[in-house]
């Protein structure tokens, strides 16, 4: 019995509970709490890089939106949330840089922020 909860059941489309619960944070733009999960933590590093990519940009569109809100109605939120949105989209930089460092085997550590690596190593 604990065997059978510990493997995670497929649906017809062939995604692993554990999976959609993955994409499920990947589309709400949960970036940081990627590495929690057991099916990020088996991706190859440019698995990684592009499940992180994805969210952050997922998290970037919802902040958009929020922004276009706030800066008609509440400045000073705005000016907090376009820090936000520059810091995500330095972050989105930087990973689609790794991206094309990852298969030429040349991404290092000294080439990214720790707050990066530390979600793709």
């Amino acid at each position: 019995m604990e065997k059978e909860n510990e493997k995670s059941k497929e649906d017809e489309s062939g995604h692993s509970e554990k999976q959609q619960d993955l994409d499920a944070e990947i589309k709400a733009g949960e970036w940081q709490r990627l590495k929690k999960f057991k099916t990020y933590q088996n991706r190859s590093r440019q698995g990684k890089i592009i499940a992180t990519y994805q969210a952050v940009s997922n998290r970037l569109n919802q902040l958009v939106a929020l922004y276009y809100k706030f800066v008609s109605n509440e400045p000073k939120q705005a000016v907090k949330l376009l820090e936000e949105l520059r810091r995500l989209r330095v972050i989105q930089d930087i990973l689609l840089n790794c991206l094309i460092w990852e298969p030429k085997g040349v991404l290092e550590r000294s080439m990214v922020p720790q707050e990066v690596w530390d979600l793709i190593e």
